[in-house]
């Protein structure tokens, strides 16, 4: 890789544009630069109104560019909400290396046949995580080129979402005058940022709690084995509290911010808030406590309807080293606490790591997605076998290989 060209990332949030410039720091990464716009260009974490998003991006990618005294001009994407599936998919093909050894070839036929999932017409395979393959049925095998056999097997989890929606984000940041490399799915790149080679080795539930929606992965052997959304986001919090207290909305993001979900706080029950009532008719005092509760309630929604995702996969076992929460959404005190009751699991907050230079403006949640996106273009361009080896360093060749089957990444 060329050291003078940047590394970006851009989070195309559904209330903010996120954008990170990066280069190469031995095994970390020294930021360069950051940039962050609000918009309310979209819905239920779907591009609603492109040029308002597109703009966003524009002022986010300027503020990073004289930060980092470097161009914004290519960058990988994340991209998320509920339109976003996945399904595990398996398949077999027969080894024509020399002498029945595994080629590059090879691999990408096993992959390219995991890849032929039934998907409706107007979806496009947006990634391909490669789990596992096996050689005449003997499985664990993570680099099965140059092996004999006679059989490739390859296990893989295959992403995929309506076209328009990759489209409008692909257009939205098309529009802000910067090429689109890939498409990634953000809780992959939020755990790309967060997580410990143990966490990602054990298994962990990557939960990435955004303005709208809530998307998680299922990370287990360096390999993403299942996905989910909710609809259910850091606006519906906000929501909650305006509507059952009568007021303003920015009055209760703030009231959200102060006082979290955590019913144990201590001095919570002596404790009072004075906020305006809508429509400006004076100010109104309530019970701390009522407004937790409120908190506390859509935060017990949102977790259990997850653990219920994953129950139904029947991977309740599988996030052995615990859980993870990312996002803007998940700086809400107490909710690592109730995701321990709900999960009965080991729950901490996911800031990005490894990381030199520009450090403390990333240093949030908010962040993960964004500096999860340039670590895994860095290890893509390199090739080293980091994190999630070596499933997402073929994304390269697997673009290559499969053409228009992936569309990935409208400006590569």
């Amino acid at each position: 890789m060329n050291d003078s060209q940047p590394m970006v990332g851009i989070d195309v949030g559904s209330a903010t544009a996120a954008v990170v410039v990066a280069r190469p720091d031995g095994d970390q990464l020294q930021v360069l630069g950051c940039g962050q716009a609000r918009h309310d260009g979209s819905r239920k974490g779907i591009v609603a109104n492109l040029q308002e998003v597109s703009e966003a991006i524009r002022m986010a990618a300027e503020e990073a560019e004289a930060m980092a005294a470097v161009p914004v001009e290519r960058a990988v994407v994340g991209i998320g909400g509920t339109p976003i599936l996945g399904v595990r998919s398996t398949a077999s093909v027969p080894i024509t290396g020399r002498d029945h050894t595994v080629t590059d070839e090879d691999q990408q036929r096993a992959l390219e046949a995991c890849a032929q999932v039934s998907i409706p017409p107007d979806y496009r395979v947006l990634d391909i995580i490669p789990s596992e393959f096996a050689l005449d049925g003997q499985a664990g095998v993570d680099h099965p080129v140059g092996l004999p056999g006679v059989r490739l097997d390859a296990t893989a989890f295959v992403l995929y979402t309506p076209r328009t929606h990759a489209d409008m984000v692909e257009q939205a940041v098309n529009r802000a005058a910067v090429a689109v490399r890939q498409l990634v799915y953000e809780p992959l790149a939020a755990a790309e940022a967060v997580l410990t080679t143990d966490e990602r080795d054990l298994g962990c539930l990557v939960i990435d709690i955004g303005y709208a929606t809530t998307e998680w992965a299922l990370i287990l052997e360096h390999a993403m084995i299942a996905s989910g959304a909710v609809p259910i986001g850091g606006r519906h919090f906000t929501s909650d509290l305006a509507t059952v207290l009568n007021t303003t909305t920015a009055s209760a993001e703030q009231l959200k911010r102060d006082l979290g979900a955590n019913r144990q706080r201590e001095g919570l029950e002596d404790e009072a808030v004075e906020i305006p009532t809508l429509g400006g008719d004076g100010n109104q005092v309530h019970a701390a406590r009522f407004a937790v509760d409120v908190l506390h309630e859509r935060a017990r929604e949102l977790l259990i309807a997850i653990n219920q995702q994953v129950m139904a996969e029947g991977l309740e076992r599988a996030p052995r080293s615990g859980l993870v929460l990312t996002g803007g959404g998940a700086r809400l005190d107490g909710l690592e606490e109730l995701a321990e009751v709900i999960f009965g699991r080991r729950a901490r907050l996911g800031t990005p790591r490894q990381l030199t230079g520009i450090v403390e403006p990333v240093s949030g949640p908010e962040w993960a997605v964004a500096c999860g996106l340039i670590r895994l273009q860095h290890r893509r361009d390199t090739r080293v076998v980091m994190s999630f080896k070596p499933r997402n360093g073929i994304l390269g060749w697997l673009r290559n290989a499969l053409g228009e089957l992936f569309e990935m990444g409208g400006g590569m």
